[in-house]
């Protein structure tokens, strides 16, 4: 698959949709870097001609059609959306502060659909593209003081699954990549917060997991039938355990997780 000729990131600010817009750009892509953290975005844009940043909220729904449709104005058609921004906060089931829940919410899952309804329809008028959206292997494992964070991204997976159902036969390919820990600032936040939620394991590089996002669009296997979900590296086993023997996995993940402190 070539590079498509407008690409839209959000989350680009920092992490996997940092590294994610630096690609599509050195690729050839005409780039479309979204995020409300201006700053972070100028740091990804530098020194590349080929890539346009855009202040957004991905919450407001408003503010997501408006942005959609200035970049289509400025840059023309979206061929891609790479939808990466994200949120993650550590707190128990019982004792989350609903505000900061409900943030997480909002950016995961909501922001999700915001950015979906503003570019898909357009992609659908046009008979092509490609959506690629950032669920995560928390989404099909919950695990303690997770509460929030699994919730939404089990909620992007539903809502990955319904959306690639109804453009089917459309042109346009839906991917929902579930990557476990990544090493990202997201990840670094949480363990400043709570060292132990993630049992103090090391988590994969965020250039592996887009490399084996590249590899199966190149290939064109998120086009194919039952290839909508995409696990990258050792998250395909741990999804294979928690569907086959998910009271063993549940036992290991509470055995692995260190008290809060």
């Amino acid at each position: 698959m070539s590079a498509p000729a407008v690409a839209v990131v959000t989350g680009a600010a920092s992490g996997m949709g940092r590294i994610a817009a630096r690609r599509l750009a050195a690729a050839g892509s005409e780039v479309a870097a979204v995020d409300v953290d201006q700053e972070g975005l100028a740091n990804t844009a530098r020194r590349s001609p080929s890539m346009h940043t855009f202040s957004c909220d991905v919450t407001d729904n408003d503010a997501a059609a408006a942005t959609v449709a200035r970049i289509c104005a400025e840059l023309g058609p979206i061929e891609r959306l790479v939808h990466a921004a994200g949120l993650c906060r550590a707190a128990g089931a019982l004792e989350h502060d609903p505000s900061s829940l409900r943030r997480i919410l909002e950016i995961n899952y909501l922001g999700t659909v915001h950015v979906c309804q503003a570019v898909v329809p357009r992609m659908r008028r046009a008979g092509t593209g490609t959506v690629v959206l950032f669920g995560s292997l928390a989404g099909w494992l919950p695990s303690p003081r997770l509460a929030a964070y699994s919730s939404s991204k089990a909620a992007v997976a539903a809502y990955a699954e319904i959306l690639a159902q109804e453009t089917v036969g459309t042109g346009i390919d839906i991917c929902c990549i579930c990557p476990g820990q990544v090493d990202t600032p997201l990840a670094d936040a949480v363990l400043a917060t709570d060292p132990g939620v993630l049992g103090g394991r090391s988590g994969a590089s965020p250039e592996d997991v887009l490399d084996a996002l590249e590899r199966t669009l190149h290939d064109g296997r998120a086009a194919a039938p039952g290839n909508l979900f995409l696990f990258p590296g050792s998250s395909k086993l741990v999804w294979r355990a928690r569907r086959y023997v998910p009271g063993l996995l549940r036992f290991v993940v509470s055995r692995g997780v260190r008290p809060a402190t």
